[in-house]
């Protein structure tokens, strides 16, 4: 996936600063990681499953194969293993694959999976040797294709499990006497296999690293203002909605908020807009930090307005948020000396408190906090003000 234009992109953006710090040990950067975790389970979760399923068949058609050709002396232990280690632990693999609380430890069970995989294979090659009889080797290059390729294990743990299975088998030959040439020559290609599958694997998993990037970027221009790296008004519907369906199936209380730079305008006329821009976006970060848990969301609503929801506090407690909001925010001591509020700049905030009720929308809160808001620019700005539905001058 291509990375959209990086000078579209909030400069504050995690997903830009890590695209330009670049991720060649294939790690990302404090919560992006664990992200990409999820994306990754995500995207290989079904070629997982499908790959998991097909190494079953397979195993059971080498079974099938190993009843009517192999002799009594070999038969019985190879199937012991295909059918009573090999296929359980595919069968167990594939089966957690469906649980939601395992997937943040797919890699290690599904990197397990294959290493008893091929363990498995490398004991029925030894039982081979031991009893004398020319089993083919290629079953390991099979198993070593195989998980580099189908099962969504990544670098790390792929080229682990590759390297592990290459060592066990030539421990196992060495062991078993194999011939020095037959040695040489079947070391070099499975060796040859790992290194062409830890090469390919790097770069598919450099490559999903990028498509990764590439979504978080694309997704944050769609969702988040430029300038100040909140969400868009579409985005804040959006959300907001779903925080008030939630609060009215689980009665909690919400807050919606509207928020005003005091006399913007004569900011913007009297610094110029550069001026003007670097303002919204101290006021903008000022407002984030305040608005950072999964249920709340803050926004820039347009111009120097801004919205927010705050989704289950007490009253006492939102009325501290937005007191500390305003404080900040006239901290921030930004020089306005245009304005009639303070020497500064400064914020007026609405708020419109309410338990939501099925026959209320979230565009009868925004009106509410609207009047709110109209009422704090009334009272002389740079305050917080707030109602409730069924309050006088609603």
């Amino acid at each position: 996936m291509q990375l959209p234009h990086l000078n579209w992109v909030n400069q504050d953006s995690p997903f830009l600063r890590q695209q330009r710090h670049g991720f060649r040990l294939l790690s990302f950067e404090g919560e992006l990681e664990p992200a990409f975790n999820r994306y990754h389970v995500s995207v290989f979760l079904a070629r997982m499953r499908w790959a998991l399923l097909v190494a079953m068949l397979l195993m059971l058609l080498f079974a099938v194969l190993d009843a009517i050709s192999l002799p009594d002396s070999v038969r019985k232990q190879t199937l012991a293993i295909r059918l009573g280690l090999i296929l359980p632990v595919l069968f167990l693999t594939w089966w957690a694959t469906y649980s939601r609380a395992l997937r943040p430890h797919f890699q290690v069970i599904v990197g397990l999976c294959s290493i008893c995989s091929g363990l498995g294979i490398v004991g029925i090659i030894w039982v081979a040797r031991s009893q004398h009889f020319p089993l083919p080797y290629e079953g390991i290059i099979l198993v070593t294709v195989f998980f580099y390729t189908l099962t969504g294990l990544r670098f790390v743990a792929a080229s682990l499990c590759g390297w592990l299975i290459f060592f066990a088998y030539l421990v196992m030959e060495v062991v078993s006497g194999l011939p020095g040439e037959v040695l040489l020559y079947n070391t070099f290609f499975l060796g040859a296999a790992n290194v062409i599958g830890s090469v390919g694997c790097y770069f598919l998993d450099y490559s999903t690293r990028q498509n990764f990037l590439a979504q978080g970027l694309l997704q944050e221009l769609a969702e988040k203002d430029f300038l100040t790296g909140l969400l868009n008004r579409r985005a804040f519907s959006e959300r907001a909605e779903r925080s008030w369906r939630q609060a009215v199936r689980e009665h909690q209380p919400l807050a919606v908020v509207m928020m005003d730079v005091d006399f913007f305008k004569r900011y913007n006329d009297h610094y110029g807009h550069a001026a003007g821009d670097e303002a919204l976006r101290a006021v903008g970060q000022v407002i984030g930090q305040h608005g950072r848990r999964p249920l709340d969301s803050t926004a820039r609503y347009g111009g120097e307005e801004f919205v927010g929801l705050w989704y289950g506090v007490n009253e006492a407690s939102i009325q501290a948020i937005l007191e500390d909001i305003r404080s900040a925010i006239e901290g921030l001591e930004l020089a306005h000396v245009k304005s009639d509020a303070a020497p500064v700049v400064t914020l007026s905030i609405g708020m419109a408190y309410l338990h939501p009720q099925p026959h209320q929308t979230l565009e009868d809160a925004l009106r509410l906090a609207d009047v709110a808001l109209y009422l704090a620019k009334e009272q002389g700005r740079n305050r917080v003000v707030g109602k409730k539905p069924g309050s006088s001058s609603d």
